[in-house]
């Protein structure tokens, strides 16, 4: 049985989820680092003694990526993303990283494994879909159980969808990847921000796309 958890995180920080089945917990972005030990509190209660065996990030934004390498390093949990995240965070690029826009420097990670098409973490299988738009490395993320979706800021419930004025942003990108989204069978929707929905996803997913169209 495929369980998700949300952790506690600072004002400025994304959603961040941890995914347990049987033995394996894996973690969806990392939050700002500015709130660290907020979430590393949580995520020792929620682990209960157990391992943290990955770190998967949505995309290369401060408020997803900061605290990558701290919970990375704190945890011993290896980290993935894809490959153009993973690019941006080796460089520590305080500009497609937005680290600017909190008034705080990004420190480069090296040790970052980058994925595309699937991922197996232990017991958890993801499909991995490349979203650009929002952000030049910002991937979607399906449970092959019970097909999650974790998008990041692709898009948010009750008609949201992430900005693409910000450096690396994209709107005819992004309204490719939402409309390529609608296509994905996913029964429950954890975006990057706001509440998640469990009931129809697609409803919320299909009001975002008809947003952009809007545009």
């Amino acid at each position: 049985m495929l369980h998700v958890d949300q952790i506690s995180a600072g004002p400025v920080d994304s959603n961040i989820f941890l995914i347990t089945r049987g033995n394996t917990r894996v973690m969806i972005d990392a939050g700002s680092g500015l709130y660290n030990k907020i979430v590393e509190k949580d995520l020792i209660d929620l682990l209960r003694g157990e391992s943290l065996n990955g770190i998967i990030l949505t995309h290369e934004h401060f408020d997803h990526s900061g605290g990558a390498k701290y919970l990375s390093e704190k945890f011993n949990a290896s980290l993935f993303s894809s490959p153009e995240c993973a690019r941006i965070m080796r460089e520590g690029d305080p500009t497609l990283t937005g680290s600017f826009l909190f008034g705080a420097d990004m420190e480069p990670v090296s040790n970052i494994t980058e994925v595309e098409g699937t991922l197996d973490i232990g017991e958890i299988s993801f499909e991995i879909h490349s979203t650009p738009g929002h952000a030049p490395g910002l991937i979607s993320l399906i449970t092959v159980e019970n097909r999650h979706l974790f998008c990041g800021d692709l898009v948010f419930c009750d008609g949201g969808v992430g900005r693409w004025d910000l450096p690396g942003g994209d709107l005819d990108l992004l309204r490719r990847s939402v409309k390529e989204s609608l296509e994905w069978d996913v029964s429950t929707l954890y975006p990057g921000h706001g509440r998640i929905e469990t009931k129809d996803p697609k409803k919320e997913m299909r009001i975002a796309f008809s947003m952009l169209q809007s545009i």
